[in-house]
């Protein structure tokens, strides 16, 4: 993925995709406009929404404080992150969802630390508003088997070193963001954040965590329950073709019929306990993954020409990871 260098512009662009979130808008430009920090423009992708939400931004905003564009297909998150990314005139990218606020110093706080630790890409501090006794203060990691750990944050001798940061709140300096490719449209949307981290990582950037960088987090605002279940069936079809794409030869091997075992599991549990939605999105996302998986293989050459870090290099650093004793905690021991 390429684009021309950046004019001059601000510091930062905030790049923000709008679809089914209208009723999260106000909050989450009251907050923007609430807080401080260097430089930054705001971009806003109304993309494709049954709601009106380019409307509500002219009506309701000041003229020119927000950059709007407004697509006529849905371009999905994927696609609608890269579309803004190539408008962008900031040294560094934000994400932010439509359904969070932000607190009021959290801009200034990412840039000390950008400017502190030289982060590739940061992390911010994501408060998740819909799991609030969910995981927090710790690093998201994957075993040989593509199931995803979370590690206590005082496990490791770097703590803010991370594999993984997530989409809903994070910075990407822009010229890392084409340098690696951008995120994957084939993905459309679900995990792709996790696949362009893992990708980064390989580079050799460091991906951190912007302590203090207080993003609130509804989550799933903008999902509408479907009589197929799309999370459930891109979220398992993705991370295959993810695998496929970045692990390493030997790691390959591994992943690859280790997480089909593991899908195909997934159905018969479904299918025990009635959950037959489930088990139907299962079946789906697998098929699906073994026929496509042309797509993501063709671009695996490119992407391990990239490659500066060998995968003994992400087991040493904590990133993927073996041991009983996280599949123990999955199951409530605490060792």
């Amino acid at each position: 993925m390429k684009s021309d260098p950046p004019l001059s512009g601000p510091r930062f662009s905030v790049l923000i995709i709008g679809y089914r979130s209208l009723r999260f808008l106000d909050g989450l430009f009251k907050s923007l406009a609430a807080s401080g920090g260097p430089s930054r423009e705001i971009l806003f992708l109304d993309n494709h929404s049954p709601e009106p939400e380019a409307e509500w931004i002219r009506e309701n905003l000041p003229e020119g404080s927000v950059r709007l564009f407004d697509s006529s297909e849905n371009l999905y998150f994927a696609g609608g992150v890269n579309f803004l990314a190539r408008q962008a005139r900031g040294e560094v990218l934000v994400l932010l969802n439509a359904d969070t606020w932000v607190e009021p110093d959290w801009l200034e706080v990412l840039d000390a630390s950008l400017r502190r630790e030289h982060y590739a890409v940061a992390g911010l501090e994501i408060r998740q508003l819909s799991e609030p006794d969910g995981p927090a203060n710790v690093r998201s990691c994957l075993d040989p088997f593509g199931l995803t750990h979370y590690v206590p944050l005082s496990e490791f001798s770097d703590p803010d070193r991370l594999f993984v940061a997530s989409g809903s709140g994070m910075s990407i300096r822009r010229d890392v963001f084409f340098e690696a490719g951008g995120l994957d449209e084939s993905f459309k949307m679900y995990f792709e954040e996790a696949d362009f981290c893992w990708r980064v990582n390989l580079m050799g950037y460091t991906v951190g965590l912007a302590r203090g960088a207080v993003v609130n987090h509804v989550g799933q605002g903008s999902s509408k329950r479907s009589r197929f279940d799309w999370n459930r069936f891109r979220g398992r079809r993705n991370r295959i073709w993810s695998y496929a794409k970045n692990a390493g030869p030997l790691l390959l091997l591994v992943f690859i019929p280790s997480h089909a075992l593991i899908a195909l599991a997934a159905i018969g549990f479904s299918l025990l306990r009635g959950r037959f939605r489930a088990a139907w999105a299962e079946t789906m996302s697998l098929a699906a993954a073994v026929a496509g998986i042309g797509v993501p293989l063709s671009k695996r050459g490119a992407i391990q020409k990239m490659r500066a870090l060998p995968d003994r290099e992400l087991f040493r650093k904590g990133f993927l990871v073996f041991g009983f004793r996280h599949y123990l905690r999955r199951l409530g021991w605490k060792p």
